[in-house]
């Protein structure tokens, strides 16, 4: 027997706590199982188990062979799992959640032509704005907005997501465009909900201070194209992400005001996925997609506050 199946029987014994059950799962009678136990001890020169006629546990040295073995076994399996995933056309169900508007404003085309591309994928597609449970919901891809993520999740950067502050000309004109963020406080504000701290706003000053402005709400809603229609219509000033306003910045229908004046923290769009769960072939196309989708929607630091670059937004 080589090495590698004598290191298996190894982390089912230590899994299972005695040779009989080992055995019974690896379809191996108990005596079989000892004696290449006892080959693999007797190749490291070490003792991995305390025997008893009732269990056996592991010895200092079994501990740490156990952790590296596992380790190193579990990372074999999974390559082997990406080659034969590379081998194969991409099929079966992919369930993906998205924020809802970002991925239907900026997002749904692609994902049609994808759906079109690859017909064998099954896809599943939530819009929502509501947080999800990754692991419980059964997700393979979830696209979120806001800081980093946790080490619960491996992360893919998507594209930055610039938080601005934006009135229409007309709601300047008859109210005055503020000077600085404290202004605000004094001003018709439009709120989203769908976040902590809804009546506040968190900003970095050009000397990277921190600073923090309080304020109420004119009207406030839990969608951002709610949000975005009030903006227009001169109802107040909103803070919204630059995804859902570009058009209208592009256009000249919103004033990007306070542009000295980073939200914070920053902000990006990540397509999330568990760390612990093995990144198949149809989810890492479905995420290239998503991140060739968002190359459109960069826009450099230089562009603000000069008013050349609004066709370059």
């Amino acid at each position: 027997m080589d090495n590698f199946s004598r290191i298996e029987i190894f982390l089912s014994v230590a899994d299972a706590g005695s040779f009989t059950a080992a055995g019974k799962k690896l379809n191996m009678t108990g005596s079989g199982i000892s004696k290449q136990i006892q080959n693999l001890e007797d190749r490291l020169k070490s003792k991995l188990f305390y025997r008893t006629t009732r269990k056996v546990t592991l010895t200092e040295a079994g501990e740490l062979y156990y952790k590296r073995a596992n380790n190193a076994i579990s990372n074999i399996r999974e390559v082997e799992s990406e080659l034969i995933d590379l081998q194969a056309t991409p099929t079966g169900a992919l369930k993906v959640n998205l924020p809802l508007s970002f991925g239907i404003s900026h997002l749904a085309a692609d994902i049609a032509k994808f759906a079109a591309t690859y017909p064998d994928i099954k896809l599943d597609l939530s819009f929502s704005d509501s947080r999800v449970d990754v692991v419980a919901g059964g997700f393979d891809v979830v696209v979120r907005i806001g800081a980093a993520p946790d080490s619960v999740f491996k992360a893919r950067k998507l594209v930055s997501c610039p938080i601005i502050v934006c009135a229409s000309q007309d709601y300047l004109d008859k109210h005055g465009t503020p000077d600085n963020p404290q202004d605000l406080a004094d001003h018709q504000m439009i709120i989203y909900t769908g976040k902590d701290n809804q009546n506040n706003w968190t900003y970095q000053n050009e000397d990277r201070s921190i600073g923090h402005v309080n304020f109420s709400s004119i009207l406030k809603s839990d969608n951002g194209e709610m949000n975005n229609q009030a903006t227009l219509q001169g109802i107040g000033i909103a803070i919204q992400p630059l995804f859902i306003v570009i058009d209208q910045l592009k256009s000249g229908a919103l004033q990007w005001i306070l542009q000295d004046y980073h939200s914070y923290p920053v902000w990006d769009i990540y397509a999330l996925y568990p760390a612990d769960r093995f990144l198949t072939r149809k989810a890492r196309l479905f995420i290239d997609m998503l991140v060739e989708a968002c190359k459109k929607m960069e826009i450099g630091d230089e562009c603000r506050g000069k008013t050349e670059c609004r066709e370059r937004i």
